[in-house]
């Protein structure tokens, strides 16, 4: 005989802007979010407190409107620095520009703000940041020059060609990080 125990859920508070900002900003204390995301919590969490209390989904637009705009407002939620930061993190990692504008617009990030991170991103130095994140790609990956033993093989050449293809890099950008030219 197995028994089973049964979970306990606290129900939800009464859906209030107090509320959902404490929500809210306890989300944003561990992970970063846009705007986009933001509401989609809200809006679970609205789901889950009207379910219980009952309510109307044209009751709670207002509070979530007002929650959202209160989180702009003291910059919690700010996508312009989120595409920034995921920008940085992603070029060091080796990612394309083309992974990074899908990437972003899946989480809901504006096109003006992702061009304006990936156009503060460009170095100074006069080093193509594609090309620079095609070389962490392939370092990362072991493709090409760095692959050990190398292995100069046709068959191989053209597997980590298309590897670095389905990452989103050009051919001439890839063609050039394999034959070494990471400059």
């Amino acid at each position: 005989m197995s028994y089973k125990k049964e979970k306990k859920t606290r129900p939800p508070p009464e859906l209030t802007v107090g509320w959902l900002k404490s929500e809210a900003i306890r989300h944003l204390q561990r992970w970063p979010a846009t705007e986009r995301r933001i509401r989609q919590l809200l809006w679970k969490r609205v789901r889950r407190a009207q379910g219980f209390h009952g309510g109307e989904r044209s009751d709670a637009v207002p509070l979530v409107e007002e929650t959202v705009a209160y989180l702009i407002e003291i910059r919690l939620v700010d996508d312009g620095r989120f595409a920034k930061l995921w920008v940085n993190s992603l070029r060091r990692r080796g990612t394309s520009g083309r992974m990074i504008h899908k990437k972003l617009c899946e989480k809901g990030v504006d096109p003006s703000h992702i061009q304006a991170a990936m156009a503060e991103y460009e170095d100074d130095d006069g080093v193509d940041p594609e090309k620079a994140s095609a070389a962490a790609y392939a370092k990362r990956r072991r493709l090409g020059p760095y692959r050990t033993p190398y292995d100069e093989s046709r068959e191989r050449r053209q597997k980590d060609l298309a590897a670095m293809a389905r990452a989103g890099f050009s051919y001439g950008v890839a063609q050039d990080i394999l034959e070494g030219d990471n400059g």
